[in-house]
């Protein structure tokens, strides 16, 4: 699925498949994931805890491989890559993670763990990798007083910089960003997703932007892809998927998340789903939402819904749906522009619990 017609994805991922076996169980942490990124854009990739976000992004970046389907970047087929082509890959595709603590080693300082990609790469002599590690410092908002400390004296901002100049060190065309402001505290989460805009638009890098957080969604990603149990259920354009979501999922998505507006919040309710989400080892048939799906029994529970996995169609903006349904979540609530903060969930009712 790239995002023009006319450019190919620099990150084209289709029918994504990871599964691995626990205690003699096959898991589907994920099973059927299309999207494409295309260079300088980044996607936000939304959804609750274990739908399988993370796995996506480790699959891209080949620290698991992928179980099937094809991960294509710049033209190469990541998931068959070996050798020497894949050692030429690697620079050019990075991953920041979300706890800034544990993705460093305790015994490096902030030099030698920016150092370390330089060197494993063979990137310049020492005189020179010590430029560079003083110009990422610099491009990240890090002090040249840091350089000889270790992460335990470092705040968790710093230490998420550290982690950002790292990834920055090999000029990737590509970073893959999990999470990173979850660890962190409000203020400083700001601040790293400003550092991060600022970035890309000095560097024009890609980004696959992996959150639960719909604000940092909404600053950050041109393009969202909401996941649940390891599935995509809609993506498109960011303004038009948080303003007028097109799946039932989104909607209770959207309205978990607070208003700044205390009028609208005081007023409006939450839809909160029933039950727990499925075992990714045993999902449901037909739609994997069905069994907790609000649309669903307001509808008098279609059978469709249990039985036939929904295609996906096009949204209303842009962009895929996949649910039988789709026209009445969208014909259902009024959208209010008035307040772009709030218009997400203004006329939404809860989110889950």
């Amino acid at each position: 699925m790239s995002t023009t017609p006319h450019t190919p994805p620099l990150l084209d991922v289709t029918d994504l498949r990871v599964h691995y076996t626990r205690r003699g169980v096959n898991v589907r942490a994920v099973d059927g994931v299309t999207f494409g990124v295309a260079s300088a854009e980044t996607l936000g990739l939304v959804g609750e805890s274990g739908c399988g976000k993370s796995t996506i992004a480790k699959a891209v970046v080949r620290l698991i491989r992928a179980t099937g389907g094809r991960i294509e970047f710049g033209g190469h087929n990541l998931g068959s890559a070996e050798g020497k082509e894949l050692a030429a890959l690697r620079p050019r595709l990075q991953m920041v993670f979300q706890d800034p603590y544990s993705s460093l080693n305790p015994r490096m300082s902030v030099r030698a763990s920016i150092e370390e990609p330089l060197i494993i790469h063979g990137r310049g002599d020492s005189r020179a990798r010590g430029e560079r590690v003083h110009d990422l410092m610099g491009r990240v908002g890090l002090a040249r007083s840091v350089e000889r400390r270790y992460p335990f004296q470092l705040s968790g901002g710093q230490r998420q910089r550290v982690g950002i100049a790292r990834a920055l060190s090999l000029d990737p065309d590509l970073i893959v960003a999990d999470e990173p402001t979850s660890a962190l505290d409000v203020s400083i989460q700001a601040q790293i997703l400003t550092l991060l805009e600022e970035i890309q638009r000095d560097l024009g890098l890609t980004y696959l932007f992996i959150s639960h957080d719909l604000g940092a969604i909404r600053q950050l990603a041109a393009r969202i892809a909401v996941m649940y149990l390891g599935r995509i259920c809609e993506i498109g354009p960011a303004g038009s998927v948080l303003d007028n979501p097109a799946h039932p999922y989104t909607v209770a998505l959207l309205s978990a998340a607070p208003v700044p507006d205390p009028i609208v919040e005081a007023r409006r309710e939450r839809i909160v789903l029933r039950g727990d989400v499925p075992n990714p080892a045993n999902p449901p048939s037909g739609c994997r939402f069905h069994t907790r799906c609000w649309l669903r029994t307001e509808l008098g529970s279609p059978e469709v819904c249990a039985h036939d996995d929904p295609p996906p169609t096009a949204r209303a903006g842009g962009g895929l749906v996949n649910c039988h349904f789709a026209e009445h979540v969208t014909n259902r609530r009024p959208m209010s522009g008035d307040r772009p903060e709030a218009s997400a969930a203004q006329h939404v009712q809860g989110g889950p619990a």
